[in-house]
């Protein structure tokens, strides 16, 4: 996480020793409040876990990284920093929203994607699954690599875009399972029905 590394190298937060268990007991929060949101909402709204998980996943992630770009300095990630931040320093309620928005934007999008590997190829679940958490561990290795030389601001502006793209990406693929979904349906009414007749 560069966050937690960024706090810890921002010197105006000598006297927050407890910054880090404060940010990582807010994201597990967010994660478990949000996965028994999704959980409750998901029986009682249609396709909750698709499109409007996305869009709620896309937002927090955009807000995490909005609070993130104007309370850390932007060498933080790389080196002890005392430049100050662009509006507001860190405190112990700063760094639990934060990580909590982190969380609620974190298990939204491992939830759809769950949810779309499963609709995409029903037959080959556990596969789909398993190559997209491949993709996600080596990008999340070489941005640890490159996270010494790479500004705060890369990862501020660079992940709210790569959520919309992913959203936009999302929709499509949605509307393609669920049109399928529709067309399977219809066939098993159908061959439910002629075989009911032929019965007859």
């Amino acid at each position: 996480m560069v966050f937690p590394t960024a706090m810890s190298f921002t010197t105006h937060n000598s006297h927050l020793i407890y910054l880090p268990a404060v940010y990582s007991c807010a994201v597990g929060s967010g994660e478990v409040v949000m996965g028994i949101l999704i959980s409750f909402l998901s029986k009682r709204i249609k396709n909750f876990g698709q499109k409007p998980t996305m869009t709620i996943g896309a937002v927090f992630t955009s807000i995490y990284c909005v609070l993130i770009h104007l309370s850390t300095a932007m060498d933080a990630p790389m080196r002890p920093s005392h430049a100050e931040p662009i509006l507001f320093h860190h405190s112990y309620l700063l760094a639990f929203t934060i990580g909590f928005i982190c969380g609620i934007g974190d298990c939204c999008i491992n939830s759809v994607r769950s949810v779309i590997c499963a609709l995409a190829w029903p037959k080959r679940r556990p596969q789909a699954f398993s190559v997209s958490k491949v993709f996600q561990a080596l990008a999340s290795c070489i941005l640890f690599f490159l996270s010494p030389i790479t500004p705060l601001y890369v990862y501020t502006i660079g992940l709210p875009v790569l959520s919309i793209i992913a959203a936009i990406l999302f929709f499509s693929i949605a509307k393609r399972t669920q049109t399928m979904e529709r067309k399977m349906t219809e066939g098993t009414r159908n061959a439910f029905e002629i075989g009911k007749k032929l019965n007859l």
